[in-house]
């Protein structure tokens, strides 16, 4: 299935949902079957989420055309994200996605300084804990913590607001991932 191909359920799936929750969201997204373990729909999916929750709080009564554009601009940015960009740029896909939707909330524009900064140092914190947070090859991971620590950046822009969630997902992939830190991740599955 090709990543265009991909985004045609994500978006469809977004485009009906309610949520204000991004982590909750995600979970949703990927939980579905067709959400592969790993790879670059993750890089289109963690901006797509948070958008979907932005649009969603922002509570507009064009909120379906302003959605709409918003994931195909998505779509178009994430599409120049390959797989495995975190081994061979240096940078995880999870945290260029959180960016672009950032971007694509302020408007960010190559000569504009108003919001430049900001998306930097978002995708800078998010880096650093993505990287803080263990091993490579672990979209699923990355893409939790990239959604979950986007919230604050996002709620400072003012107005809308996305909530935290009071959850710790469980991860129902752990066993397709060769290289899992078992474990030593905050979303292994735990014993009850």
């Amino acid at each position: 299935m090709g990543q265009e191909r991909q985004h045609e359920w994500l978006e469809e799936m977004l485009m009906v949902s309610t949520s204000v929750v991004p982590a909750e969201l995600i979970e949703q997204v990927m939980a579905d079957s067709r959400c592969p373990a790993f790879g670059p729909l993750h890089h289109y999916a963690v901006g797509a989420v948070l958008l979907a929750c932005w649009r969603n709080a922002e509570v507009s009564s064009n909120r379906d055309e302003l959605l709409h554009a918003d994931l195909v601009e998505m779509a178009v940015r994430s599409s120049s994200v390959p797989g495995a960009t975190c081994a061979c740029w240096g940078i995880c896909g999870a945290a260029v996605s959180a960016g672009m939707a950032y971007a694509i909330v302020r408007h960010n524009a190559p000569l504009v300084d108003e919001g430049w900064q900001e998306g930097q140092l978002l995708v800078s914190d998010l880096l650093a804990r993505i990287a803080r947070s263990g091993s490579p090859r672990c979209c699923k991971r990355d893409s939790r913590v990239a959604v979950s620590a986007a919230i604050p950046y996002f709620n400072a822009l003012g107005g809308p607001r996305l909530l935290e969630w009071d959850q710790t997902p469980s991860c129902a992939v752990h066993k397709k991932n060769a290289v899992c830190m078992g474990s030593r991740c905050p979303y292994f599955p735990r014993e009850k």
